[in-house]
């Protein structure tokens, strides 16, 4: 059975699933607004909030173009201590995508309850090691993932790791100009039950689609962590808005996905509504006309009918043919076995 600890949680096989609001980058280095995304994600419902935290000079070449960009959307490692604390404050559960090894260390000493693998890492031993030596628990993300890196990579972070390790699976599309969002026929929501059972791992689910329902589609096909972005308000534009649902709309998403837990289940016990329905909706055995003491039962002599409670099972019927009336019954009666020799 495949289980994974996360502070005071545990997921798995058999266990309510969480689901994480991805900040991302929403803040884009403001620390006011890093702050007030943890209350908008804890005022949502949301289990925990996930922060990508990076070093620019981890990142990039220094001419590239996106390193001023992650550059000026740094948080200092004060700023980064109070954003862990405000997510404990809150009572979240505080996820960190370090994609820098200096800011996985410093986030490991400020709290940080879990670390992901960022796809974009998923092949970068470097990172891996990183979150490896915290001993904190860690998923890898297989998003634009082969079969065969993620392979690699499992393989890699269990050989260097002994803390407990999940599959977080999903669609990258973020950098396309021809989607809004991952469209149905690239969800492949199998493939959640596909790495956990090629792995043996917790396996999770990374929504990158615009609808709020798609989280409860992920649960109701087995994964244990649900992760949908979240946006500080409505029509917000900024870093991966086009998959971010606005403070109302994540918590409907929400009530969707603890809706969907709760339905899920697989003892087919009979519920005690159910029992009660059973007694207005079932059929007993009653005799269809007047028959007199001394009759032999045939099958003909027989009718299915409501009320069931009190009666003789119709599923007994074939067993009661040949039997011999003891009393004179009138039509319609239910038949009991006391009536019979």
């Amino acid at each position: 059975m495949a289980l994974m600890k996360i502070g005071s949680k545990v997921i798995g096989d058999g266990l309510d699933a969480l689901m994480f609001a991805e900040e991302g980058q929403a803040n884009q280095g403001d620390i006011n607004i890093a702050i007030n995304m943890i209350k908008i994600a804890a005022d949502s419902g949301a289990d925990g909030i996930e922060f990508q935290l990076f070093l620019a000079d981890d990142m990039y070449i220094r001419n590239d173009p996106g390193y001023q960009i992650y550059k000026n959307r740094e948080l200092s490692a004060s700023q980064i201590r109070e954003l862990i604390s405000t997510c404990h404050s809150e009572g979240l559960i505080c996820q960190v995508a370090g994609l820098s090894p200096k800011i996985i260390e410093l986030s490991a000493d400020a709290g940080a309850d879990i670390f992901c693998v960022n796809a974009t890492d998923l092949n970068n031993p470097y990172i891996i090691n990183a979150v490896a030596s915290t001993e904190k628990p860690f998923w890898l993300a297989t998003l634009m993932g082969t079969l065969e890196e993620i392979d690699w990579s499992v393989n890699y972070a269990i050989s260097h790791s002994k803390a407990d390790i999940g599959l977080l699976h999903g669609q990258h599309v973020m950098s396309s100009d021809t989607t809004k969002g991952v469209p149905p026929e690239l969800l492949q929501l199998d493939c959640i039950d596909l790495l956990r059972q090629r792995y043996g791992l917790v396996t999770g689910f990374v929504d990158h689609t615009a609808t709020q329902f798609t989280p409860s589609l992920a649960v109701a096909n087995g994964a244990s962590l649900v992760m949908k972005h979240l946006a500080p308000e409505v029509n917000w534009e900024g870093p991966d808005s086009v998959v971010c649902l606005d403070p109302n709309s994540w918590k409907k998403a929400k009530e969707m996905f603890n809706y969907t837990i709760k339905s899920k289940g697989n003892s087919k016990e009979i519920s005690q509504v159910e029992f009660k329905d059973r007694s207005i909706h079932r059929r007993s055995i009653f005799i269809q006309n007047e028959l007199k003491a001394g009759h032999l039962i045939t099958l003909e002599d027989l009718v299915a009918l409501r009320p069931g409670k009190g009666g003789m099972d119709p599923k007994l019927a074939s067993d009661l043919v040949g039997k011999k009336l003891l009393y004179d019954l009138p039509a319609q009666h239910q038949l009991q076995s006391v009536d019979l020799k």
